[in-house]
């Protein structure tokens, strides 16, 4: 067993973690479910779990209204912690870059929901967080990169983050021609869960495996990236195919 490897510290994580899932898992089955889309183009995480998620950093938001925190000091925040998760990928510490990525999500939804109960959100703050949004997905990506550099994973990489920034270009551009654009299996609160949660169970993984292994093997988190390349591509396609759809119906009327 090398150095790196530690059983133990992933055995009583991974204690923890159930423990915390499993009163999650129990609030998110009380929550009342809303009407929601379904279908192919609904997103992966249901609307239960929305709903849920949203109530419980309600009194977060709220909290930090009171305080007088700026929704942009959130938007920074998730940028800088977008760029601490690459930078912890690229070191091999993909258990905390797994966190790091989940945190970063949460501040992405705590800056606009801040933002609307200050009453301040606007045309500037949605267009500051959504340049910041992409600044900080392509960061986390690089330090992917660097992890999975030596290996053809590379290339699957790229073509989750490519992936990725064109699910959100492919909306933004809708909604520049006046079309709604919500569906899509891999939205942004999808790719920070998928990507977050595939890092620190592949973290897990890991170590509990290192000692056959001899050391740490990030099977796990190449099966997300590849998983998350192939959603994306799939997303930012569907997208793009509803709104030539749109399109079409609107000159033929």
């Amino acid at each position: 067993m090398t150095p790196a490897c530690r059983p133990g510290t992933a055995l009583a994580a991974a204690l923890v973690i159930g423990i915390a899932v499993a009163l999650a898992l129990r609030g998110i089955s009380r929550t009342p479910v809303p009407d929601a889309p379904a279908g192919p183009g609904a997103p992966l995480l249901g609307a239960r779990l929305r709903v849920w998620y949203r109530g419980i950093m309600r009194p977060l938001e709220e909290q930090l209204v009171a305080l007088r925190v700026h929704p942009d000091a959130l938007t920074w925040g998730q940028l800088g912690v977008s760029v601490l998760a690459g930078l912890a990928f690229a070191r091999g510490a993909v258990f905390l870059a797994g966190w790091l990525v989940i945190l970063a999500g949460t501040l992405d939804i705590l800056d606009g929901g801040v933002a609307r109960l200050s009453g301040i959100s606007g045309p500037r703050g949605a267009m500051v967080d959504s340049l910041v949004d992409r600044y900080a997905e392509f960061a986390t990506f690089v330090g992917l990169g660097a992890f999975f550099r030596d290996g053809p994973m590379l290339l699957v990489v790229a073509v989750a983050c490519f992936g990725s920034l064109m699910v959100s270009y492919t909306r933004a551009r809708a909604e520049g021609l006046g079309l709604t654009m919500n569906l899509g299996r891999a939205q942004r609160p999808e790719r920070y869960v998928l990507l977050g949660f595939g890092a620190w169970i592949s973290g897990l993984v890991a170590h509990f495996a290192c000692p056959l292994l001899g050391r740490p093997s990030h099977t796990v988190l190449a099966a997300t990236v590849a998983v998350l390349a192939v959603i994306s591509a799939w997303t930012a396609i569907e997208r793009a195919r509803h709104v030539v759809r749109a399109l079409r119906r609107e000159v033929a009327q």
